[in-house]
């Protein structure tokens, strides 16, 4: 085990047993010891170094950071570039593009995640190596897919390089995650800020140069990513033999990510249909209702970087539920504090923010409203993902499962009836009521009598034992 990744499971153990803090600890925000106590802060704000902002935590916050700024950047110079029926056509394409990404993530890094987490450097090189295989395999049916829906617009020229851009972008986020495994977010910061920083500094020329299109947009994406795939595959020192037994893999990947399968099937189905639900009024509408949407992945860094940190402090804790529930907490009420302030702005200068990013006469300058919809969505959204990973980290993806059917069956019923009466509106409506509903059964399967391990062991009621081996 790694000396970084020791640090974090050591203090995650250290912390389960909850001590507490005296009361002469400095606090580091101005409320009061009682108040961030009766808030559950208190302890974890006073160990904040031993957590999201130790060496692991920071670099895992830095790179995530990167990540979304790369792709923020990238979302808001093609929304202003492009008209908008142009626009709302890249981000059903991008949209599919996504969806796909969520089953390579389900099948390939869930389970790669999983079972990297306690393996030493030597045993993670054949692990990335498979899973890269696999990855190519995938990537090129995946890709296909989403090359020939493209057709349906209309653009049989953007086939190719939508199958290019997945491919690369599957295979670098495989390299990626090979290297959190091990909990080496600094070492993944080079490929990472060739891939996303690099795509936007290219697309910022093309924007400035007048010749972005949806076409030249996806070949970046090819390009930087299979440059950052390469970079980091050398940083794993793979080779050639690395690369055998990916077959071996299948099995190990399906009993860990089987759920996980079905959950990112659910939730591509919910990022999709609203949108497609759009496109029946025209991609405009669709254009719309995704320009607002973007001024919220500027806190993806805060999630993903949560996440990365928070499911590998979970796996690494088999047996222990109440443990992973208290870090969760922990990385959760952090993340909050930190995403508060900005969701604050969005919500009450809605139409300012909106000018900012897209000018006073852009066509999704008036989303006011909208965009305040999507505020309360995405709030309610960051505490479904914490509840996700700490339900991923206990291989109970299942559970993962059932909340997201619930919220399909609003996104089908909800979004269906508001966009067709509201449009825009109606979609960033259905939005909050979708995560409100996912969020409520992720709740109550929390307060929940957890079932027997021999009814976990058997699988009764959908069940999977902890270790990840289903039945």
């Amino acid at each position: 085990m790694g000396a970084e990744q020791q640090v974090v499971y050591e203090v995650t153990e250290a912390e389960a047993g909850r001590p507490n803090v005296s009361a002469d600890t400095p606090a580091l925000l101005p409320f009061s010891a009682d108040r961030l106590r009766a808030w559950g802060l208190r302890s974890a704000l006073a160990r904040a170094n031993g957590g999201l902002f130790s060496s692991v935590g920071f670099w895992s916050m830095v790179d995530q950071g990167m990540v979304s700024a790369g792709n923020f950047l990238t979302t808001i110079l093609l929304a202003r570039s492009l008209l908008p029926a142009e626009y709302g056509v890249y981000a059903l394409l991008f949209g599919l593009i996504l969806m796909m990404n969520g089953f390579h993530s389900a099948f390939i890094w869930y389970g790669m995640s999983l079972l990297g987490a306690s393996k030493s450097e030597a045993e993670i090189r054949p692990l990335a190596g498979g899973s890269l295989v696999l990855t190519a395999g995938l990537a090129i049916l995946l890709g296909t897919a989403v090359g020939t829906t493209a057709v349906f617009f209309h653009r049989t020229s953007l086939g190719p390089w939508l199958l290019l851009a997945l491919l690369f972008w599957q295979l670098q986020e495989t390299t990626r995650r090979a290297l959190m495994c091990r909990l080496r977010f600094r070492d993944a910061l080079w490929g990472d800020a060739l891939s996303y920083l690099g795509q936007t500094a290219w697309i910022a020329f093309l924007f400035f140069a007048h010749r972005l299109t949806i076409v030249s947009a996806f070949g970046v994406m090819a390009a930087t990513s299979a440059g950052a795939a390469l970079l980091q595959a050398v940083q794993l020192r793979l080779t050639w033999p690395d690369f055998r037994g990916a077959f071996r893999l299948i099995p190990r990947f399906w009993n860990t990510g089987r759920w996980a399968l079905l959950v990112s099937a659910a939730q591509a189905f919910i990022g999709q249909a609203l949108l497609w639900f759009l496109a029946f009024a025209g991609t405009a509408e669709v254009a719309g209702f995704q320009s607002a949407l973007n001024l919220l992945r500027a806190t993806n860094p805060v999630m993903f970087g949560i996440g990365s940190v928070l499911l590998p402090t979970v796996a690494a804790q088999p047996g222990k539920p109440e443990a992973g529930l208290y870090a969760a907490r922990r990385y959760g009420l952090l993340g909050a504090l930190v995403l508060l302030p900005y969701f604050a702005v969005l919500f009450l200068f809605p139409r300012l923010t909106l000018h900012l990013f897209y000018g006073a006469g852009s066509p999704y300058a008036g989303l006011g409203l909208e965009l305040r919809m999507l505020v309360l969505g995405s709030a309610l959204g960051y505490v479904a993902y914490i509840l996700g990973s700490y339900y991923y980290g206990l291989s109970k993806s299942y559970i993962v499962l059932r909340s997201q059917l619930v919220a399909v069956a609003f996104t089908v019923i909800a979004g269906l009836v508001l966009v067709m009466k509201e449009g825009v509106l109606g979609a960033a409506v259905a939005y909050v009521l979708t995560f409100a509903a996912q969020t409520a059964v992720l709740v109550w399967f929390l307060r929940c009598r957890a079932p027997s391990p021999m009814v976990e062991h058997l699988g009764v009621g959908g069940g999977e034992r902890l270790d990840g081996e289903g039945n």
